[in-house]
Formats: C-alpha cells, structure tokens, sequence
C-alpha cells in the first residue's frame, strides 16, 4: 500500500474546495435575494403614482353610479401596503371618495383589498384592472391608467 507523503496537502485541497462551493452558494443566494427584493422596489416605483380611468356599476336600478375616478396610489417604505386614496370627478372637479389598503401579491401580480368589499387589481404595466365583489356579487368594473 502506498502511503501519500503529503496528507496536509490533501487536506487543504478539500478544504480549499468546501470554501469555494459554499462561497458560490452564498453568492448565488444573494443574488437571488437582491432580485426579489429589486422586483419589489419596481413594483412600488410602478404603482406609485396618480392614476385616472371609470368605475363603471354593473347592479343597475341601484345607488350605484357610472364614475370617472382618479386614485393616488402610495406606499410607505418597509410596509408591504400601498394605499389608494379614492377620488372620482363631479363637475369637473376631484372629490374624496376615501383612502382604502391594498397588499401586492406578488404570485399573482395583484392588489387586493378587503375593505368595504372584496377589491381586486391585475397589474398590466400602465394599466390596472380591477373589480369590486359585494357580498359575492360583482358591483363594479375599474380600469385606470397612470398618468404620472
């Protein structure tokens, strides 16, 4: 049996290996985790932002109205609600409807809300489409476009 006249030698490589694969790792769990959180920043810079388009009633014979709306989206860092303070335009004019939290879900790239309702947003680039469930039923159909 020959014996290796240098096991130390043997010893380093190893180690030397381990490090470099568990440097790599690392490096690449980094980096996956700078991408999600980078796609979270876009996200914010995207919805951020004022957005204009109809909200448009779908139970007719109600108190429901047709209504131009304009939303001012906003987000606080590190909390993972945006807020959309509602507006819609009566004679020209923007009137406070209310300010309303929604949480991204970023599975199914979607706002959602439950307050006053079951609110939900498709996230299209410039374009959100959504809807407003009231006690199961569909009450309205929102599309917005950012304006800026």
């Amino acid at each position: 049996m020959v014996m290796d006249p240098h096991p130390k030698a043997v010893n380093t490589t190893i180690i030397m290996i381990k490090s470099t694969l568990l440097f790599s790792l690392i490096l690449c769990l980094a980096g996956k985790s700078s991408q999600a959180q980078t796609g979270l920043v876009n996200i914010d810079s995207l919805l951020e932002g004022t957005w204009k388009g109809t909200s448009i009633c779908q139970i007719k014979n109600s108190p429901c109205h047709d209504e131009t709306v304009v939303y001012h989206i906003s987000k606080k860092r590190g909390v993972d609600t945006f807020y959309i303070n509602a507006d819609k335009i009566v004679n020209g004019v923007e009137e406070e409807m209310g300010i309303l939290p929604f949480v991204y879900n970023q599975k199914t790239k979607q706002l959602i809300s439950t307050a006053y309702g079951i609110w939900t947003f498709n996230i299209e680039g410039s374009k959100l489409e959504g809807t407003l469930l009231v006690r199961g039923d569909l009450y309205r159909k929102i599309i917005v476009y950012k304006q800026y």
